[in-house]
């Protein structure tokens, strides 16, 4: 249930203050790494040359030329026509040993002994010179003995030795050129990864330069800042306190001391709310003051605001308005209060409320005067109506009946604007002076058409209607009002049209009726549009001596419109016509006549499935009122056995229940081909149908209401559905509404307030989440208003509907669970259509008809 708005913010702002976290140490590794790799680089390469220096150098052919020599040596003294001693024998061989053992080192110091072929002649070689050191030590018989055998093998030994020379030769020149080249690549590697570390360095450099030079105009910021908030503190004309969250004053302005009347020394330190407000009302004002912190949001709230009572040091108590903030410096939580001195504004509303007071016993009395006056002058004015109507039927000559037909008109136009007149006085004078009663509106609106349609007639004039949501059918207000506007509004638009058309709308748009006036006379001025409202106005004075009128009928409708809890607003344009728009609070009708029309007909057979014993017995006596024959069922598995015994016009059920809920007594139902299986199931639940349509089409309900559900609304459900089961999408905004508020205010106001209201809804649900899947009413309750009030402001639509059932429930004990997951979703799509609509271009003016 978390708002999502709110939630991208801080993800906004903590994904970058992680990242600043983490670049040091991602730089750090860089270099380390980057370094590590170079240092890498540079050792092996200084292997590969000492490898390359010690083939130079010709370590290995080198020791083989010293092991062929003293092989030859020692060939040479094993000749038989040679006349070597035994010493010297002996000296040759134990000379051959250590060339040998340097020859093995070499091969192995140039990684040649572990190629295949080397280690087996190495091995060899190592043979034979174990066997002839074993004869150094020998007597000279046997060594004279051994001396065939071992010139025998010499031949033998020679053959490896050369084969080890010519493999030793290639394989070095091989590995040699190979060297170079991953020599050559390796220090490729290592300019380049040199050259990327000294960019890595410099970048690192130039971002330690940036952020120690932004981290210094931070800096001179914030002493600017902390010497604009010192001058600020200093010459504030409002007393500015700071105190710890015990009340113990910390800080306090020049402003607080002369408010006060404190010196600083005995202030500072001291219990704020003992020294500054009167005793017998710091525990209630210091409650006040706490509790208002706790609960208070300044994202939603704004700041703080609170009237108390202070007292100056000499006892004067006087009132102060408190503006209140909490905050968190260098670690400790304070409390920041600015207090004005109110006393003059105190003032001054009283005096302001005496004269409103006066005005409007000022007005009143005028009300009471016009409309004793208007009554007194309309005494006699009918009396002469009437004596000219009897006049005229006596024997006159052709003068005389001229001079009659002058009276008539004359006393008739009198003695209309004597009765606008009194219609003003009226509406005044007693404006709360209405009885509520039922009342068909589409007959009243045909009687008013009808009262005006020969007027139009004789100035060619054509009215017709259209119900362009269908017939409204009865209401419940004031007929008597509402007869009037629309008969003003009618008769206005016969006088300023010819030969034209005169259209009446009718339009239900969700709790709104809406009554438009439209013709195609000769218009209105953009800057006369207001001014047509006030009494006494006629704008175009030789059409107004041509269609007469006083410029009292628009006044008195608007006046009537308010009086009613509506309003009433034009559009025109000169040369276009004008559209006159009549918006009340719709209010279906109560009492006989709307049970009539919700339940009149054929008896019909119900099978009322409830769990709540109240919910079960009000709907019961709903239904047993208009003459329905009703059976209830206590839970969902009685209604089940009841509806599979026998056969029931209408089955209503509870969707909640424990065991069976409705939507598996209706699947049931329906899957059992009982006597009921056929007939119409209806849902009436706490839940929002629109969440799961889905679910209830397959469950096999028709149709269904949401609780609480009325009288008129549970008998018209009987006959048809007040809503489809899957109504068409209802669109998250009303268009119309926006449309209307951007032709009043302005795109560019209205973006201001629909990104308001993103960050107001996403505020509130954030703040709803935080109070769990079963909030207490008194902390949910302001926020659902809160929010259903700021959605309003848009029009009606699915989100503010599930807001007023949320606040009906959160006001009546009943689940809330529901709408509060139902919040969410239509949330989103609300926001979405906000976000679209900031953007679309502004509506273009349209002509008043289409």
């Amino acid at each position: 249930m978390a708002a999502r708005r709110e939630t991208d913010v801080r993800r906004a702002e903590s994904g970058p203050r992680l990242w600043q976290k983490l670049r040091l140490p991602a730089a750090v590794f860089v270099v380390l790494a980057g370094a590590s790799v170079i240092l890498a680089l540079a050792l092996d390469a200084r292997r590969r040359f000492e490898q390359l220096d010690l083939m130079a150098s010709g370590g290995v052919q080198a020791e083989i030329a010293v092991v062929d020599a003293g092989l030859k040596r020692l060939a040479g003294l094993l000749n038989p026509e040679g006349d070597a001693s035994p010493g010297d024998t002996r000296a040759a061989i134990e000379a051959l040993q250590a060339p040998i053992q340097q020859l093995g080192a070499a091969l192995a110091q140039s990684a040649l002994l572990w190629e295949p072929g080397y280690a087996a002649d190495m091995a060899r070689l190592e043979s034979f010179a174990d066997e002839a050191a074993a004869l150094i030590p020998a007597p000279d018989a046997t060594l004279a003995q051994r001396r065939a055998d071992l010139a025998r093998t010499l031949p033998q030994q020679q053959e490896v030795l050369d084969r080890l020379a010519s493999s030793a030769s290639q394989d070095q020149a091989v590995r040699a050129a190979e060297d170079r080249e991953i020599i050559a690549n390796s220090l490729m590697r290592l300019v380049a990864l040199t050259i990327a570390l000294v960019l890595v360095l410099s970048a690192g450099a130039l971002q330690l330069l940036r952020l120690y030079l932004r981290s210094r105009e931070q800096a001179d910021a914030a002493r600017r800042a902390s010497a604009r908030l010192e001058a600020i503190f200093r010459i504030s004309a409002d007393a500015i306190l700071v105190t710890d969250w015990s009340g113990r004053v910390i800080d306090c302005n020049r402003a607080t001391l002369a408010i006060f009347g404190h010196q600083r020394e005995r202030l500072c330190g001291a219990d704020a709310m003992e020294l500054l407000f009167p005793a017998e009302l710091q525990g209630r004002q210091r409650t006040r003051v706490v509790e208002a912190l706790r609960t208070s949001d300044p994202r939603l709230d704004g700041p703080l605001r609170l009237e108390l009572e202070a007292v100056h040091a000499d006892g004067l108590r006087f009132p102060v308005e408190v503006s209140l903030a909490a905050a968190r410096v260098e670690g400790e939580d304070i409390i920041v209060a600015l207090m004005r001195d109110i006393s003059a504004r105190r003032r001054a509303e009283r005096e302001l409320t005496e004269a409103r007071d006066q005005a409007l016993a000022g007005e009143q009395a005028r009300a009471d005067f016009l409309a004793v006056m208007s009554h007194e002058m309309r005494t006699p004015l009918n009396g002469l109506a009437g004596s000219v109507e009897l006049l005229d039927q006596t024997p006159l000559d052709m003068r005389q009946r001229e001079l009659v037909s002058v009276l008539r008109a004359s006393a008739q136009i009198l003695l209309d604007h004597v009765n606008s007149v009194l219609d003003i006085a009226r509406s005044e004078a007693r404006p709360s002076e209405a009885e509520m009663v039922d009342y068909d509106l589409d007959r009243l609106v045909a009687e008013c058409i009808a009262n005006q349609s020969g007027f139009a007639a004789v100035v060619g004039n054509r009215i017709d209607l259209r119900a362009i949501t269908g017939p409204v059918g009865l209401l419940n207000g004031e007929p008597a009002r509402l007869r009037q506007v629309i008969l003003n509004l009618l008769n206005n638009a016969v006088k300023f049209t010819r030969n034209g058309r005169i259209i009446v709308e009718t339009e239900v748009m969700g709790g709104t009726l809406e009554i438009r006036v439209l013709d195609t006379g000769i218009g209105i001025a953009p800057e006369n549009q207001e001014k047509i409202f006030d009494d006494f106005v006629t704008l175009d004075a030789s059409y107004e001596r041509r269609s007469g009128g006083t410029g009292l009928g628009l006044g008195i409708a608007r006046r009537l419109a308010r009086i009613m809890g509506g309003d009433l607003t034009v559009e025109s344009a000169p040369g276009n016509g004008s559209r006159f728009t009549l918006r009340l609070p719709l209010q279906r009708a109560r009492g006989e006549a709307a049970a009539r029309a919700g339940g009149g007909g054929e008896t019909l057979s119900v099978l009322l499935i409830e769990d709540n014993d109240i919910n079960r017995f009000i709907a019961q006596n709903f239904l047993e009122s208009a003459g329905h024959q009703v059976l209830t069922a206590r839970s969902g598995l009685e209604g089940l056995t009841a509806a599979q015994a026998r056969h029931f016009d209408v089955i209503l059920t509870d969707i909640s229940m424990p065991g069976l809920d409705g939507l598996q007594v209706a699947r049931r139902i329906r899957d059992g081909g009982g006597p009921s299986a056929g007939s119409r199931i209806l849902a009436v639940t706490a839940h929002s149908l629109a969440a799961a349509p889905e679910a209830l089409r397959r469950a096999g309900i028709d149709g269904g209401l949401e609780k609480p559900v009325g009288r008129e609304s549970l008998l018209r459900l009987l006959r048809q559905p007040l809503e489809p089961l899957l109504p068409p999408p209802e669109e998250a905004l009303d268009i119309q509404r926006l449309d209307e508020l951007a032709r009043q205010i302005g795109q560019g106001a209205l973006s201001a307030l629909i990104r308001q209201m993103i960050l107001d809804g996403e505020a509130i649900l954030d703040r709803l989440g935080a109070l769990g899947p079963e909030p207490a009413p008194e902390d949910a309750r302001r926020l659902v208003h809160q929010m259903a009030g700021a959605v309003s402001t848009f029009g009606t639509g699915p989100l503010h509907r599930c807001l007023r059932q949320l606040q009906e429930a959160l006001r009546t004990g009943a689940p809330v669970t529901a709408h509060l997951e139902a919040l969410p979703p239509l949330w989103q799509r609300m926001r979405a259509a906000l976000e679209e609509a900031e953007i679309r271009p502004p509506p273009e003016r349209t002509d008043a008809l289409t």
